[in-house]
């Protein structure tokens, strides 16, 4: 690489060698035009009218590359479907959600590339929930110029394994069982579907049928399968998941003859919920919490669930690392600790 004098007029896909200030009297004065910049055609009457008629530019070898570029080729390694990518700004490129979904990362591969000199490969966390647009990481080089034998070793880096993938939400049918003799007998009003309904509009999923039944296994093991039959996606219970001898959620969940999972999670709040599976449907007993905090467990373990994720014990138990909600004034989730266990 070499600094070199060229006319303006030729300018036209050089890289600007250092900053070049623009003035104009009463409007602006700042750097119209940084190192590293490349020049297009359009620049060239800008950099007329600032005076210039040569300037020096980098001149790059067939062994450098520009920030630019070799952002570019270890992005192309990193995109795949439902991920798409920034035109590169200042030596960065971001990577962008193209659907809402759950984000996924090579944890040991990322810090492989990021351990080579020079690479900066900046991400979001695993399993984190993502809109449409959202970025969910940055790519790009320390250096204006870095040696192209460098970029060749990453990308055969990132050629061993997908480094981020984008499970997109599913189009799931939910079938709901709201249980409590006092919202059954209507002594009191229910609280879990008009949150249900709520947390689907973030989240997605569409309500298929709910069924409200006592405090009676028998009961609950009846209507979740009869809302299985009517081909639920997924089922959800809402109530009764306590310790209380009232408290028969658990056994009518597992009188359908669903795997269970786990029951209890060392998360808070939803310390209670139970996590099964009848056949391929899974079932999530939520506990109250779910009505009276903003966000809980179920935030965490649903929308895994809506992308067709099959929640393991390990995956509930590693929620103990990261499973404490802080109860900010402002809630921040899902860009705060709250459930990342990496």
């Amino acid at each position: 690489m070499s600094i070199k004098k060229i006319s303006v007029e030729n300018s036209a896909g050089n890289v600007i060698a250092h900053d070049m200030t623009q003035i104009i009297p009463d409007e602006y004065k700042g750097a119209r035009f940084k190192k590293g910049d490349i020049i297009k055609e359009e620049d060239i009457e800008i950099l007329k009218d600032m005076g210039k008629e040569s300037i020096y530019i980098l001149e790059l070898d067939d062994n450098t590359l520009h920030e630019d570029e070799a952002a570019l080729r270890m992005s192309n390694k990193i995109k795949n479907s439902n991920l798409t990518l920034s035109k590169p700004h200042e030596g960065k490129i971001s990577l962008i959600a193209e659907k809402e979904g759950i984000l996924k990362l090579d944890k040991e591969l990322l810090f492989e590339v990021n351990s080579e000199d020079d690479i900066l490969i900046t991400a979001a966390q695993n399993n984190i929930p993502v809109k449409t647009d959202e970025i969910v990481a940055g790519i790009r080089i320390n250096p204006l110029t870095i040696e192209k034998e460098k970029i060749v070793k990453v990308e055969e880096i990132l050629n061993q394994r997908e480094l981020f993938e984008l499970i997109p939400y599913q189009n799931s049918k939910v079938g709901i069982v709201i249980t409590g003799n006092e919202v059954y007998e209507g002594r009191i009003e229910d609280k879990f579907l008009p949150t249900l309904k709520r947390k689907f509009n973030r989240w997605g999923g569409n309500l298929l049928d709910h069924e409200y039944v006592p405090d009676d296994p028998e009961k609950i093991t009846e209507a979740l399968i009869s809302l299985k039959n009517k081909s639920a996606d997924i089922l959800i219970t809402g109530g009764g998941m306590s310790v209380d001898p009232d408290d028969v959620t658990p056994l009518g969940i597992k009188n359908t003859g669903a795997e269970v999972v786990k029951h209890g999670v060392p998360v808070l709040p939803g310390n209670k919920l139970m996590v099964a599976y009848l056949d391929d449907v899974p079932i999530l007993g939520l506990p109250a919490c779910v009505i009276f905090e903003e966000i809980t467990v179920f935030d965490i373990i649903y929308p895994r669930v809506l992308s067709g994720e099959n929640i393991t014990r390990d995956d509930l138990v590693n929620l103990s690392y990261g499973g404490l909600c802080h109860h900010c004034p402002v809630c921040q989730y899902p860009h705060c600790s709250f459930g990342k266990v990496d």
